[in-house]
């Protein structure tokens, strides 16, 4: 038993589909055939019935028409007894003698009491039902009705039904329900087995898909049909997991691909001054104070860059930390509006609306978020222009908005400066020490405080960057 459950639990899922299917349909065909079955005796047995209380009726009723003075020996009393229905009648005395008795009566009966006085209820009688009874290998529906003659005193009629044409009729019915369920059984395995390996056909071609994936091969896709069952809604989850698999793997392909990149710049130039200062930095006291000052301005713009790094894989990683604390909002715009102040003196940066906010979040991040849309705007805003950072309370959320009247973002490339080491202008960013990292760092902070950023700009007007947030706990709001 173990080891063919063992053997159907290892099973393709077709076969155990199949397996189960025959047996529900199996047990189906079961029951309704047991029902058909007990419906068709319970039927027989009443017809039966009937026809017995139907004979006693017409015994009863020659009896008393005859004033109980019909000589009860005579076969005629039998003449109203129709003989095509199997049932045989034995009158008998009390002590057993046999007065008479119809056919080949050969049956012996052990004393069963079914008493009824015709004189008082005869419709009572009629509602007795028969019994049933074994004998000889027959089946035999068996009443037995006693009532007081003048000349005999008590006398009993027995009146037998034999079943062997309905046991018969049984038994064939039953042969051929037997043979259909065979039938049935033997054909819902194959049918089953057929329809059910069809119908799992897509599941083979996920899995030799998933087989032929790899990460030098994520170009395999498989063919939905135009129906909207879970087979064909797995294939395209399926889809779209690879779509989302090569998106994910480009990217990381395209992100290793950047940062060696941005890292070999800085390391050749820092190669470069080293080799001038072994061969002429001992005696050469100008060429000795560039290369200092070159090789420390490239040696912090690749920290920069690899803290940048490290702080992107730790939040795809889920490893960042995110400290959240209550404080102003407006106290920070505050400060970071000052600080940019002092960071670019010759730049016009404003701040008119600010209003009073307190909020739960990161402050260290939102801050960073802020100094990277404002060192945007110092960076590709000319001196004298002018940059305004906004705040604004709504009801249910907030906006921080840095706007510049700066050279702006070509419209096609708006979708695209959150990408990682994308870089509008590659040749002014590099003078200006960009690494197209800032703007992602940003859009992730956004995301973890579950707002979401807008850019609205225009070449040679400006840009304009709105954050949402939709902060849970606005404690005061002016």
């Amino acid at each position: 038993m173990k080891k063919a459950l063992k053997t159907i639990k290892n099973a393709k899922i077709s076969i155990k589909l199949t397996i189960l299917y025959a047996f529900m349909f199996s047990l189906v065909l079961l029951i309704l055939n047991a029902s058909i079955l007990y419906g068709v005796k319970y039927h027989l047995y009443n017809q039966a019935n009937k026809e017995i209380q139907d004979t006693q009726n017409v015994m009863l009723n020659t009896i008393v028409s005859k004033n109980q003075q019909l000589d009860l020996s005579n076969e005629e009393i039998f003449s109203d007894i129709p003989h095509n229905e199997n049932i045989d009648i034995r009158i008998i005395q009390e002590d057993g003698t046999i007065l008479n008795s119809s056919g080949s009566f050969d049956y012996k009966i052990k004393n069963h009491h079914d008493k009824t006085d015709i004189l008082e209820d005869i419709i009572s009688t009629a509602e007795e039902k028969a019994i049933h009874l074994e004998e000889k290998g027959k089946e035999l529906l068996y009443k037995k009705v006693e009532f007081e003659s003048n000349k005999y005193g008590n006398v009993y009629i027995e009146i037998i039904k034999n079943m062997d044409n309905e046991y018969y009729f049984l038994e064939v019915l039953f042969g051929f329900m037997a043979i259909a369920d065979f039938i049935g059984m033997i054909s819902s395995l194959l049918l089953g087995y057929i329809v059910s390996k069809r119908m799992l056909k897509p599941i083979s071609y996920i899995t030799k898909a998933a087989e032929n994936i790899s990460i030098n091969n994520l170009k395999e896709r498989i063919n939905g049909t135009d129906s909207d069952d879970e087979l064909n809604r797995l294939i395209n989850t399926f889809n779209t997991m690879i779509d989302r698999l090569q998106e994910s793997f480009d990217r990381q392909v395209q992100f290793v691909s950047d940062a060696s990149h941005e890292l070999r710049t800085p390391i050749t130039v820092i190669q470069g001054y080293a080799n001038l200062l072994d061969r002429w930095g001992k005696d050469d006291r100008e060429a000795l104070e560039k290369s200092i000052y070159a090789i420390k301005l490239e040696a912090g713009n690749m920290a920069s860059l690899v803290e940048k790094l490290l702080f992107l894989a730790k939040g795809d990683s889920g490893t960042q930390v995110i400290e959240k604390k209550e404080f102003y909002l407006n106290e920070l715009v505050d400060e970071v509006v000052l600080e940019s102040r002092l960071i670019a003196p010759r730049h016009i940066i404003t701040n008119n609306k600010n209003n009073i906010v307190n909020i739960t979040a990161d402050y260290k991040m939102i801050k960073q978020m802020l100094r990277i849309f404002i060192d945007n705007s110092i960076k590709f805003t000319t001196e004298e222009n002018k940059i305004d950072v906004s705040l604004e309370a709504q009801e249910e959320f907030i906006k921080l908005t840095v706007s510049d009247t700066g050279i702006g973002i070509p419209k096609d490339e708006i979708e695209n400066i959150f990408h990682r080491f994308y870089i509008v202008d590659k040749s002014r960013s590099k003078e200006k020490g960009g690494t197209g990292l800032g703007l992602s760092i940003a859009k992730w902070i956004v995301y973890m405080h579950k707002g979401n950023i807008t850019v609205e700009s225009e070449e040679g007007k400006g840009t304009k960057v709105t954050v949402t947030l939709s902060i849970e706990q606005l404690v005061t709001k002016k």
